[in-house]
């Protein structure tokens, strides 16, 4: 049989990288199992830096070089793996998937970072690096060396844990460097502010006025424009343990025009964690990622208003902020693919249980109200025909 020589290797190192740089991650890493003298250029730590910046520009930034650096990650490779796949919601799905380490059961606000990518037609318009979580993080004060919380001794960290969790990361409120305050135009007459249901106080608190807009390009409807055109990525990573998870749909779960005369789009991105029964009775949470923008004609980029992240369970109520700690712990060890048609097949899968569920406590509800009103109307007819034979 003939002997097949991997011809590659007649290559100096410098070609050989200058070649890898140009493919994606899975090429990259064929290329490291195909022999041992691939192995060693494409295993280089700076080719999947590259990578990584190209994918997510937000990692070629200081803070988040920082974070990656001081984390046991293990590389930019193993940050690639990670990050790459999208979590995967299939019928079965176990909370604790196989060669998953240990879940804590208290997780520190500190331990970890987020690492958030815009994407609008196919080009990133906004980066961003949030270290911890800072909703949680301002209710804490004991803190030591190795990130650990004093978390019972602290009323107000009580006070989170029970209040619906939520991550903000941008907001219009507090980052003016989005350039929305400078060019969106408010209204300066207080009657056309009071006719929008607005008063002149509204000016600055992030409702957009339709002063000085063209009225039929309000009206002209962009959701599909952002269905098709607009891209998230949002990575979690845990500092501590070298773990990261991307807890985004990529592409728009929903798309929905908020204000039909301001051209201000609510756009969900998230994902189906798989959870414990001990923390979620029916061991699902969805993490919603919330968009809100505003689309105006001529513009190159929707104007941000909001980036966040909430989570609700099957039933649709809000998860509080010490268990939302602990789904974005078992986040970081679900199920991933790289398939997004299966990740959306997931979410069909869960909005299907959704509103069987639904419909099922539709009816127990249904069925309780006709059986009160039947023992009632019984009650009654009795009393009646005792009072009028007596």
């Amino acid at each position: 049989m003939e002997h097949h020589m991997c011809h590659l290797k007649e290559l100096s190192r410098d070609i050989l990288a200058d070649i890898f740089v140009r493919t994606d991650g899975s090429t990259l890493a064929s290329a490291a199992c195909a022999c041992c003298e691939l192995h060693d250029v494409a295993r280089d730590q700076s080719l999947w830096r590259q990578l990584c910046q190209a994918t997510w520009p937000s990692t070629a930034l200081e803070e988040a070089q920082h974070v990656i650096s001081s984390s046991p990650i293990g590389g930019f490779d193993k940050f690639y793996a990670y990050s790459y796949p999208l979590i995967l919601h299939a019928k079965g799905t176990k909370p604790m998937p196989f060669k998953c380490p240990e879940l804590k059961t208290h997780v520190s606000p500190s331990e970890l970072a987020s690492l958030v990518d815009v994407y609008y037609r196919k080009e990133c318009v906004l980066s961003k690096v949030l270290d911890g979580i800072p909703e949680a993080m301002n209710f804490s004060h004991a803190k030591d060396s190795e990130y650990n919380w004093n978390m019972n001794s602290n009323d107000c960290w009580r006070w989170y844990s029970n209040c619906p969790f939520k991550l903000e990361l941008l907001s219009l409120d507090y980052d003016k460097f989005t350039g929305f305050y400078n060019e969106l135009s408010y209204a300066n007459n207080e009657n056309d502010n009071h006719c929008h249901g607005l008063d002149a106080n509204d000016e600055g608190r992030g409702f957009p006025s339709t002063s000085g807009v063209d009225d039929e390009n309000l009206r002209h409807d962009y959701s599909m424009e952002l269905m098709e055109s607009l891209r998230l990525s949002w990575v979690l990573l845990d500092k501590k343990n070298g773990r990261s998870v991307n807890l985004s749909s990529w592409k728009p779960l929903l798309v929905q025009k908020t204000w039909p005369f301001h051209g201000v789009y609510l756009i969900h991105f998230g994902s189906i964690v798989a959870v414990e029964e001990s923390l979620l009775p029916h061991k699902l949470s969805k993490c919603i990622i919330i968009v809100r923008c505003k689309m105006t004609e001529g513009e190159g980029c929707p104007k941000w208003m909001e980036i966040s992240m909430q989570m609700e369970d099957l039933t649709g109520a809000s998860v509080s902020g010490s268990k939302g700690l602990m789904v974005l712990n078992h986040a970081l060890n679900c199920l991933q693919s790289s398939n997004h048609l299966e990740v959306e097949q997931g979410f069909h899968q869960y909005e299907k249980k959704r509103r069987e569920m639904m419909k099922k406590k539709q009816f127990r509800e249904t069925l309780i109200d006709s059986f009160c009103v039947t023992i009632e109307i019984t009650v009654l007819v009795v009393f009646c025909y005792y009072f009028f034979s007596f």
